[in-house]
């Protein structure tokens, strides 16, 4: 406090002392004795009120000293941060260094955040009891397939991801050495990725296209070993082409638009020595995502089933649609059709050449507590535009169809963590069912049903998986299944590490 201030305290304590000596001046008869007490109270009333006044300084001191330390303080961090900001003095101060440690991958980077390598590995080891039926429509006459049992390693693959320059400029190449593939180590995506802002962002290289819901996840997560058979016939697989994709309404809504080469397969090339290769059409696959409930509207469906165990029901609707005019693409789409003749029934399988393709399908998942249920339906037209004329399309030849036809197919898939004392997250058990029809030669369709158990070791890390299948008049090879028209009960156990 002041000495003006102290000065003020004191006048008003004399002032107090002449008012009170004033209101006594009428009193002329009053003893010595009473005058001396009056004067003692008083002393003491100032002494107090000055102990007061000395607390009082040593408050405002007190304070007074810790808002300069504080404006010093802010002051010298603003000082720093400006000095921190400028790219050269900070490159001369604090050197890049390397980092390196595990966080869901191994991964090493730069001490000034511009680059960041992570390695992620998975491996899919599975055994396999195939059983067929002896007559396939789709094999000669009087020919047989014996079953099928063994072992194989379904899926291995080697991701690098991360980013360059700045976190915003994303990457990520996975090379895939598969059992169908032979082993043979190939690449299965290369893209780079720039995020404007979460609303808009580009990509482009080789990615998994929009599309169903099924395959537009991670083989690495699923419920079921394997695909359904369903979405063999209506995947759209990879393409090399660019992607404009972004998140709305604080994540709420997810859209997707990729213009590729061609739909179903990265191998096709603009310029090569053949020109028949490849058409000068694009594919184009558009997928859009509302995330209707849920706590966490980008990871409450990364997996299928429901692992996160939610408190409140996660709600997700989806839609998509694949446009593809084919004219000769070298890696085409397969398009499932009903064998015309006087078979009864059966599927046939050939190429999109020639067929403009139009996919639509919509979708919707569930989950709660440690239940999930997936749906989706899928409608696909094909539109032989040049039927008889030539060069003559695939499927008009072999069904006689010059008209607009559709395949079409939907599927239930549902899982539910059991309430087993001391594994209550661990063991989930899954079941699915769905169907096929397609109406382009002859009018034929299938049916499959499924059914599972999963032991979830590590999450979706290291996981074990059993299941049983039956599909009746299988649609399409391929994803696990053996040749079109296998009336096929399958037996799967696998063993899936990933890190």
């Amino acid at each position: 406090m002041s000495a003006l201030r102290r000065t003020a305290a004191i006048v008003g304590v004399v002032c107090a002392l002449t008012l009170v000596a004033a209101g006594d001046a009428p009193e002329r008869d009053a003893s010595p004795q009473a005058t001396s007490s009056q004067v003692a109270a008083l002393e003491a009333l100032v002494a107090e009120q000055q102990q007061r006044l000395a607390e009082l300084e040593q408050l405002v001191a007190s304070v007074s000293a810790q808002e300069t330390d504080a404006a010093r303080v802010a002051a010298m961090k603003q000082q720093i941060r400006e000095v921190l900001s400028e790219r050269e003095f900070r490159e001369s101060l604090l050197p890049s260094t390397l980092q390196a440690g595990y966080d869901n991958g191994f991964f090493i980077k730069s001490s000034d955040e511009k680059f960041l390598l992570k390695i992620n590995g998975r491996m899919q080891f599975r055994w396999t009891h195939y059983a067929r039926q002896s007559r396939n429509h789709y094999l000669q006459p009087r020919l047989q397939r014996d079953d099928i049992t063994g072992f194989d390693i379904r899926r291995l693959r080697l991701v690098f991801s991360g980013y360059a320059y700045e976190p915003d400029l994303t990457y990520l190449v996975e090379l895939m050495a598969d059992s169908p593939t032979v082993y043979d180590i190939m690449p299965l995506y290369a893209w780079v990725n720039y995020r404007f802002m979460d609303e808009f962002q580009f990509r482009a290289g080789m990615m998994q296209l929009a599309g169903t819901r099924a395959t537009f996840n991670s083989s690495a997560n699923m419920q079921f070993p394997e695909y359904f058979s369903l979405d063999a016939a209506f995947s759209t697989w990879t393409g090399v082409g660019v992607r404009f994709w972004g998140q709305l309404f604080e994540k709420r809504f997810e859209y997707y638009l990729d213009v590729v080469n061609s739909i179903f397969g990265a191998n096709n090339r603009p310029v090569t020595p053949d020109p028949a290769e490849m058409d000068s059409n694009p594919g184009i696959a558009l997928r859009l995502v509302w995330h209707a409930l849920g706590d966490n509207p980008t990871k409450d469906f990364v997996d299928w089933g429901d692992l996160d165990f939610h408190e409140t029901p996660a709600l997700d609707l989806g839609f998509h649609y694949v446009f593809n005019d084919d004219r000769g693409d070298l890696n085409t789409q397969r398009l499932v059709y009903g064998i015309p003749g006087s078979w009864p029934g059966g599927f046939g399988v050939t190429s999109s050449n020639g067929v403009q393709v139009n996919q639509f399908g919509v979708d919707a998942a569930l989950k709660w507590q440690g239940f999930s249920v997936t749906g989706e339906y899928v409608l696909q037209l094909l539109d032989p535009r040049h039927a008889g004329r030539r060069p003559f399309t695939p499927l008009w030849l072999l069904t006689r169809e010059g008209s607009t036809t559709a395949n079409h197919g939907a599927y239930v898939q549902t899982g539910y963590f059991l309430p087993i004392p001391g594994l209550e997250k661990k063991i989930e058990a899954v079941a699915r069912v769905g169907g096929m029809a397609t109406n382009a030669g002859e009018t034929e369709g299938t049916w499959t049903y499924g059914g599972g158990v999963n032991y979830y070791i590590q999450g979706n890390k290291v996981k074990l998986q059993a299941d049983v299948e039956k599909i009746y008049e299988t649609p399409i090879a391929g994803w696990g299944l053996g040749n079109v028209n296998d009336n096929a009960l399958i037996f799967r156990v696998q063993l899936q590490v990933a890190f």
